[in-house]
């Protein structure tokens, strides 16, 4: 084994990724949202809160919660280099990938996210448990919807 796999061996063994990182996220978010809405105007209270529903979440989870991050995150970031590979095929080819996408691509990220979501095991996670067959019946309703909402918009 070389120097990294005895660090990440290490990492894992002490349950930095079961419990320290899933933490640190859940801190960081609640915190950024706490401080971006002004809820309590007052950023010891926003850090006491955020780090009281870091402890619940993780608490909550358990490992299950620091898999489904390392799942979801590594899963995402292997899809977002591929779509990063077709924006730069896009520009090679004269597409202009900035315009005209906000509303559009904002869709397509959410329903990306939710199939990512579901595929690498957000249901279990939450106390939700989907067979495989209720997936697929979730994933074609989500896309008939969409295309149902993409062929009724209206053009201009």
């Amino acid at each position: 084994m070389g120097m990294f796999d005895t660090l990440i061996a290490n990492l894992n063994s002490m349950g930095f990724y079961d419990f320290v990182l899933p933490w640190l996220f859940v801190f960081a978010v609640v915190y950024a949202i706490l401080a971006r809405t002004n809820v309590f105007n007052n950023n010891s209270v926003n850090g006491l809160v955020s780090m009281v529903i870091a402890f619940f979440v993780t608490g909550f989870g358990g490992p299950a919660i620091g898999k489904f991050f390392s799942s979801f995150f590594g899963g995402s970031s292997i899809f977002f280099a591929g779509f990063l590979v077709l924006i730069l095929f896009a520009g090679m080819f004269g597409f202009k990938v900035g315009d005209k996408i906000e509303g559009k691509f904002l869709a397509v990220a959410a329903l990306i996210a939710v199939v990512l979501f579901i595929s690498w095991g957000g249901p279990a996670v939450a106390g939700i448990n989907l067979s495989e067959k209720t997936q697929a019946i979730l994933f074609v309703v989500v896309v008939m919807g969409a295309a149902i909402a993409f062929v009724t918009q209206k053009q201009g």
